[in-house]
């Protein structure tokens, strides 16, 4: 099976293939050296098995996300599909202001119905988020995510968002959190004042997880 590595980072590896007729990616959580082996056995195979679950959950709530094709535990990899685009991340500087509001509002659309779901992302970045030829988003790695969320996780997702575009996105953080903030608000209706005073109650405390 020939694959292309495309990343290569310390949680996971991420590879591209082609197979059963579809452009797919693999992606294998390596070991983790500094762990216990059995602690890192039952991570990696907690985290593919909630990644998997949460894609599929995900787009039951009406967020695109790869669809899971297969998933192996000896290997600690799942293959899904492989979206073709750029992460919001990288697009971020090279398109022009109403681009990026529109994209960011669709960010916040996203997360909403995952909170109206009772779900938090856990990791909701621009690194996260792929921009296919068709200007959608995608929400990719969901190994963080949890389902039951309470008031205060949608909180933490949101306060995420805010602390990721003040230190990534620096320059245009203001009108990036205001455009999430405005898609978010547009889906969630009157509960978004509620979880917009707990990110910011988290943001002055200086709770970070």
């Amino acid at each position: 099976m020939n694959e292309e590595l495309l990343t290569l980072g310390a949680e996971s590896e991420i590879f591209r293939l082609h197979r059963w007729g579809l452009d797919l990616v693999r992606k294998r959580r390596p070991k983790k050296p500094y762990l216990l082996e059995s602690i890192d056995e039952n991570l990696r195979n907690t985290r593919i098995s909630r990644e998997c679950k949460m894609l599929t959950i995900a787009r039951t709530l009406g967020v695109p996300t790869p669809s899971v094709y297969a998933i192996n535990y000896e290997d600690k990899s799942i293959i899904m599909d492989y979206i073709e685009g750029e992460q919001l991340k990288t697009i971020v500087p090279l398109i022009n202001d109403d681009e990026r509001e529109s994209l960011c509002k669709m960010f916040g659309q996203y997360l909403a119905k995952l909170h109206l779901g009772d779900v938090v992302h856990g990791d909701p970045t621009t690194s996260n988020l792929i921009v296919d030829k068709k200007g959608r988003i995608w929400m990719i790695d969901f190994g963080l995510a949890e389902m039951n969320a309470t008031l205060e996780m949608k909180g933490v997702d949101l306060h995420l968002v805010h602390r990721a575009l003040e230190t990534t996105h620096w320059n245009y953080q203001d009108s990036m959190l205001n455009a999430v903030l405005n898609g978010y608000s547009n889906v969630i209706g009157n509960e978004a004042e509620e979880i917009f005073e707990r990110m910011k109650e988290i943001r002055e405390r200086g709770r970070y997880h």
